[in-house]
C-alpha cells in the first residue's frame, strides 16, 4: 500500500464517521453522542495533521478549522455533563442551586453545538469532503515505511514530555498539555496500528490508561473553576471543592506512579521506538 492508498482510506474511514456521529448528534444530544462527536473529529483532525502535506495548499488546515467552532461547542456541553455528575458524586446536593444553573447552562450549551451541527450540514461538511480525497499527491512511498519513519520519533517525544510532568505533576498547564500530546500520539497509533501486530492495541491501550487519568484530573480542574464563586460563601461547595482538591491530588500522584513504574518502567522507551521501528511480518507469514 502507498501511503497516498493509505491516507485515502484512513481520511475516507474518519470523514464517514463524523458524519455518522453529527447525525446520531442531530437525533439526541446526549452525553454519550456529544462525547462520540468529540473523538471523531479529534481522530480526523489527527489524520488531516499526518497527512496534510499530501493536500494541496493549506486545505488540511482549513478543514480542521471549519471543525472548531463545532468542537468548542461540544467541549463546553461536555464539560456540564461531566462536571454535574462529578460534582453529586463527591457531596453536592442535586437541588443545589449551581446545578440548575449548569442544567439550564447545558440546555443552552446544547442548543449553540445543534445549531453548529446544523451549520456543518448546511455547508456540506464533512460529507462532501470526500470528494477532496481525488486532491491527494500521489506518492508511491510505502505506508509502512512511512509509519516505521514517522513513529519512533514521536514515541521518544512522547516519553521527554511525560517525564516532564512526571516530575510536576501538579503543574496543571503541563499536565493538561501532555493530556492532549496523550490524545494526538494515541490517535496517530491508531491510522497506523494495521501496519503492526495485536502488541499495538496493548500500546494503545496504555497509552489511552494515561489519557483516562489525565482526563480525570483535567475534569476536576474545570469543576473548580465553577465551583469556586460559590465556595466562598457558601459551606456545602466548600467541603466539595476541598474533595475535588482532594482527587485532583490523587489523580496526580495515580499518573506519576502509572508513568514511572508501568509505562516509563526500565528499557521501555527503547521497546516501544524498537516496536515502532520494525518490519511488519509479511502477511502470509503472520497467518
Amino acid at each position: 500500500m502507498t501511503r497516498t492508498e493509505h491516507a485515502r482510506a484512513a481520511l475516507r474511514a474518519r470523514i464517514e464517521k463524523l458524519d455518522s456521529q453529527i447525525g446520531l448528534a442531530l437525533e439526541r444530544c446526549g452525553e454519550d453522542e456529544v462525547h462520540d462527536f468529540r473523538v471523531a473529529v479529534r481522530r480526523l483532525g489527527q489524520a488531516l495533521r499526518v497527512f496534510a502535506d499530501l493536500l494541496p495548499g493549506k486545505e488540511a488546515k482549513r478543514m480542521r478549522k471549519a471543525l472548531k467552532p463545532a468542537l468548542d461547542a461540544a467541549a463546553h456541553v461536555r464539560d456540564l455533563d461531566v462536571d454535574s455528575e462529578l460534582l453529586v458524586r463527591l457531596g453536592l446536593r442535586a437541588d443545589h442551586p449551581l446545578l440548575a444553573k449548569m442544567r439550564s447552562d447545558r440546555e443552552r450549551g446544547a442548543l449553540a453545538f445543534l445549531g453548529q451541527l446544523y451549520l456543518l450540514r448546511s455547508q456540506g461538511v464533512p460529507a462532501d469532503w470526500l470528494d477532496r480525497l481525488a486532491l491527494l499527491r500521489e506518492s508511491e512511498e510505502d505506508a509502512a515505511a512511512h509509519a516505521r519513519a514517522l513513529l519512533p520519533p514521536m514515541a521518544s517525544e512522547f516519553f521527554l514530555a511525560g517525564r516532564k510532568a512526571a516530575l510536576k505533576p501538579s503543574a496543571a498547564a503541563q499536565l493538561h498539555a501532555f493530556r492532549l500530546s496523550a490524545k494526538r500520539f494515541r490517535y496517530t497509533l491508531e491510522i497506523f496500528s494495521e501496519f503492526y501486530g495485536p502488541v499495538m492495541e496493548k500500546r494503545i491501550g496504555q497509552v489511552r490508561e494515561i489519557q483516562g487519568i489525565l482526563g480525570r484530573r483535567q475534569d476536576c480542574a474545570v469543576s473548580m473553576r465553577m465551583l469556586e464563586p460559590a465556595a466562598s460563601f457558601d459551606a456545602e461547595a466548600r467541603q466539595v471543592m476541598q474533595a475535588l482538591e482532594r482527587r485532583a491530588r490523587k489523580l496526580e500522584a495515580e499518573f506519576a506512579q502509572y508513568w514511572r513504574e508501568t509505562f516509563d518502567g526500565e528499557g521501555q522507551e527503547r521497546l516501544w521506538t524498537r516496536y515502532l521501528a520494525r518490519r511488519s511480518p509479511a502477511r502470509g507469514a503472520a497467518r
